[in-house]
């Protein structure tokens, strides 16, 4: 019975390898983060076309400001490996690092990536949310325990969900502006005459800023909606359609393995 089961993963996972074969994709992640994806792409014999419609400015001066507050704070939280990398580049830049900066506290991510890229810096993280949203941070904290004080390393543009849920329970919380996304300037043009001849096959959209950068780098919402679109999570591909994209694949899960996952089992079923 165990080697049935195997050898059914076994032929489902080069199922999917093969429904992605030859395939070209639309990688829109920011520059600095296409690299995980590509592979991912090449393991599957697919072809990564990059157009990266994010590009992360960090905020060193509130970076700066936030981490001059550190002492009179029991918690940090970071919600994005973006803001990670951010606080800890501003580190770097005065000679220090991320860990020593953070020693002697409670640390929170939202989501495994961001605590991946802690890990990777070294730093413990001590509650993850099981839901990698504001809302999956609130009921981890009331789970195990709320902060006495919390800096909030985010996006200039995030939400106030959070900061506002504990402001309500007594909890003394700054919310700091560790970088702010925005839409690449570069020439779009190899991008938009590959899409013209149809030679894009899928595009892969993470996010709803995501999504609104790569119709403006597109310049025609019918020409972003050529290849088949792809959202990392139902609630994003929400926000996509109200753009006027035609989200046709979304992920079962939130992460860009298993949007290639409900990607293959598309061109599998012979959708397209």
């Amino acid at each position: 019975m165990i080697m049935a089961l195997t050898g059914k993963l076994m032929q489902h996972s080069a199922m999917l390898s093969t429904s992605l074969s030859d395939k070209r994709i639309l990688v829109t992640r920011a520059r600095e983060q296409c690299d995980d994806v590509i592979k991912m792409l090449q393991s599957r014999g697919a072809a990564a076309v990059l157009l990266p419609c994010l590009q992360v400015e960090a905020l060193p001066h509130a970076i700066a400001d936030g981490v001059a507050m550190l002492a009179d704070f029991s918690d940090v939280l970071f919600t994005s490996a973006n803001g990670v990398h951010a606080v800890a580049a501003a580190a770097a830049g005065n000679g220090g690092n991320l860990n020593g900066l953070l020693a002697g506290r409670r640390i929170a991510a939202v989501g495994g990536r961001t605590a991946a890229a802690l890990a990777k810096l070294g730093v413990g993280v001590d509650i993850i949310a099981a839901h990698a949203s504001q809302q999956g941070l609130i009921a981890a904290y009331e789970n195990r325990g709320l902060p006495h004080a919390l800096l909030f390393f985010r996006a200039e543009e995030g939400s106030d969900a959070l900061a506002d849920a504990l402001s309500r329970q007594g909890v003394t919380v700054a919310t700091i502006p560790a970088y702010r996304t925005a839409c690449p300037q570069q020439d779009a043009g190899d991008v938009i005459a590959m899409m013209q001849r149809g030679e894009i096959d899928a595009v892969l959209l993470g996010s709803a800023k995501t999504a609104a950068h790569y119709l403006q780098r597109m310049g025609s919402t019918a020409l972003a909606n050529r290849p088949v679109i792809v959202a990392i999570s139902e609630k994003m591909a929400e926000s996509a359609r109200r753009l006027g994209l035609n989200v046709q694949v979304v992920a079962k899960v939130a992460s860009f393995e298993a949007m290639l996952d409900a990607l293959a089992e598309y061109f599998d079923s012979g959708s397209k």
